[in-house]
C-alpha cells in the first residue's frame, strides 16, 4: 500500500540528504557463483549502493537444483518470480510447499525455515529477492 507525505509518521524521513540514486544496470553487473548452485547478479547492496536497508538481487536457479535448507536471521525477503516454476519449501520441518509460478510473489518472514526449489529439470528458473538489510545473515539448518 502507498502512502502520501502527509500521511507518513515523521520517523519516517530517513533520508541522508545529498545521498546520490546509484543506478546499477543489469547489462554491466556480473553474475557470481553461489554455494547453493544458484547464479546471482548483485544489483543493490551496502558495498555496491550504500544502501543501508534494502538488498535486492537477480537469481537464476538451474533445474533441478535445491538450496541448503536456511534461515535468513536478520532480515525479511520478498521474492518476484520471474520465470518459474519455482518450490519453496517451508515449516520447522520444511514439510509446506508453494508452488509459484512466472510473476508470483512470495513473502519469507525472518528466521522462517526455507528451501528454494526448481523442480523442472530443463528450463532454469529465475527470481528477484528483495531483502529489508543491505547485508543478509544466513543460518544453514
Amino acid at each position: 500500500m502507498l502512502r502520501r507525505e502527509d500521511a507518513m509518521p515523521e520517523s519516517a524521513d530517513e533520508t541522508v540528504e545529498g545521498a546520490p540514486i546509484v543506478l546499477t544496470r543489469g547489462a554491466d553487473a556480473p553474475w557470481s557463483g553461489h554455494r547453493s548452485g544458484m547464479s546471482i547478479q548483485f544489483g543493490v547492496s551496502g558495498e555496491l549502493s550504500g544502501s543501508r536497508n534494502v538488498f535486492m538481487t537477480h537469481q537464476r536457479i538451474p533445474p533441478g537444483m535445491e538450496s541448503t535448507p536456511h534461515v535468513h536471521t536478520n532480515c525479511e525477503t520478498a521474492m518476484f518470480v520471474l520465470a518459474g516454476p519455482v518450490l519453496m519449501r517451508h515449516g520447522p520441518a520444511l514439510e509446506l510447499e508453494h508452488r509459484a509460478a512466472s510473476g508470483d510473489f512470495l513473502y519469507v518472514p525472518a528466521n522462517a525455515p526455507h528451501q528454494i526449489v526448481n523442480p523442472s529439470r530443463t528450463e532454469d528458473a529465475a527470481v528477484v529477492l528483495c531483502r529489508d538489510a543491505a547485508e543478509e545473515i544466513v543460518r544453514e539448518l
